[in-house]
């Protein structure tokens, strides 16, 4: 358990647990989310009502996240109710009742989200980027399980995916705000003492993922702009290399047409080389680079959105940007990174991203990593490093191309060599077939 000293009037009790959907088999699918979402639904003693009447009368606010590797429930209430929140979530979590009414009425609201999911175009091509990446491994699957497979998930799977996974090895309290610690370690004793220490059985997707390159197009004429994912091989939150791609994601940034295009500047002359390249395609809208970093694995890559008529050009800048750093990178790139990392660290986060930041960190790493740490890990990389890591893990690399919309211009090619040369072309010739 961790607590963190934060000034405030309100205090954030989490409990964060290594339990997402990497967990859960095929024919389990979609366990994770809707045992992440029976929680609050009533324990041995309180029924649904009871506990929303309890969160209401402490004046809190509850939330979940459900990830692929961890969920977090978590309550948000006045500082001198904590123990009354560690006391609710402690019963609820470790006395879940799962109710069967409760259960089919989960479902079907699970399966109202399948339903409208498509309204986030980005979320929709994430988590297709995710299955091109991982095929035959659980992180490549539905963050919210399969839709088919949900009208066949029973009570009993549900029972059996928390009493394998909500076990105290597997679960970090964490608790932001202005509390005193050794209250907290008393409550934590005192209202989670029956969970237990281990798992009651061999929990599954602990096997090594393995990243798959490979093409995934989905097309549909229908759509008024194309999305696309083009997405690398990256380190794990335990490697060496992971502030090195921390600090990447940041020296690619993000771009929005409307904040770096529409005005009389040249991009050339103000924006990062990622800007710059994009800032020529007046109908692509929208990029964001993507660092997403696993207990064993990760994924590093730059989603794109605009026009089907630059589909080709999205494809080609999600792999010229990477590689052309194995070749020539700047220590300007590399300054106005670290100092955009620098500003997102001086600002506050939230209690419930902190909470999720304590978690991975104790989960994955035994310990606490805080922001000050962070900044002296990155301070020391220059051009040159970022170099060799764009040599080590871009260049000649197979990374995954996902497309979604009217992507005709990309779909009819079907190759995935036509799509490889690229990765080497952008430094090794002028002709890049994706650009022209």
């Amino acid at each position: 358990m961790a607590t963190e000293k934060r000034a405030g009037e309100t205090a954030t009790v989490g409990v964060w647990m290594g339990s997402g959907s990497r967990h859960e088999t095929l024919e389990t699918s979609g366990a994770s989310f809707v045992t992440c979402n029976m929680i609050d639904r009533g324990s041995n003693s309180l029924s649904a009502h009871e506990v929303n009447q309890k969160i209401e009368d402490i004046g809190a606010r509850g939330f979940h996240t459900h990830e692929r590797e961890f969920t977090t429930h978590g309550l948000t209430s006045f500082k001198g109710d904590v123990s009354k929140t560690v006391a609710l979530l402690g019963d609820i979590i470790c006395n879940t009742a799962f109710n069967e009414e409760e259960f089919q009425l989960v479902k079907e609201q699970t399966d109202a989200i399948h339903e409208h999911s498509t309204a986030n175009q980005k979320k929709v091509l994430m988590e297709n980027v995710h299955f091109n990446a991982y095929r035959d491994h659980m992180l490549g699957q539905p963050i919210r399980g399969d839709r088919d497979n949900l009208r066949n998930l029973t009570l009993d799977q549900v029972k059996d995916f928390h009493r394998n996974n909500y076990y105290g090895d597997n679960v970090v309290l964490s608790v932001v705000g202005d509390v005193d610690h050794q209250q907290v370690v008393d409550m934590a004793e005192q209202h989670f003492s029956s969970l237990p220490r281990t798992a009651a059985a061999e929990r599954t997707g602990s096997e090594q993922s393995v990243f798959n390159p490979g093409l995934l197009m989905i097309r549909d004429d229908e759509m008024y702009n194309a999305n696309t994912g083009v997405f690398y091989d990256a380190p794990g939150i335990k490697h060496p290399d992971y502030y090195s791609f921390l600090l990447l994601q940041h020296i690619f940034g993000s771009y929005r047409i409307d904040q770096n295009a529409e005005h009389l500047n040249d991009v050339e002359k103000q924006y990062n080389s990622m800007q710059q390249l994009i800032g020529n395609l007046p109908d692509v809208t929208m990029q964001d680079s993507h660092y997403m970093p696993y207990s064993d694995s990760g994924i590093f890559g730059n989603y794109f959105f605009g026009n089907e008529i630059f589909v080709r050009q999205m494809n080609y800048c999600g792999v010229h940007m990477p590689t052309i750093f194995a070749h020539y990178s700047t220590d300007v790139e590399v300054f106005r990174g670290r100092n955009h990392l620098y500003n997102e660290l001086m600002n506050e986060k939230s209690h419930r991203d902190t909470i999720n930041e304590i978690g991975q960190q104790l989960t994955h790493l035994g310990r606490r990593v805080h922001r000050s740490e962070v900044a002296k890990k990155v301070a020391h990389i220059d051009a040159n490093h970022i170099k060799h890591i764009a040599n080590h893990w871009f260049y000649d690399a197979e990374p995954s191309f996902t497309n979604w919309g009217p992507i005709e211009l990309v779909s009819s090619v079907g190759s995935y060599k036509y799509f490889k040369v690229n990765t080497m072309s952008t430094v090794i010739n002028s002709h890049h077939s994706l650009y022209n």
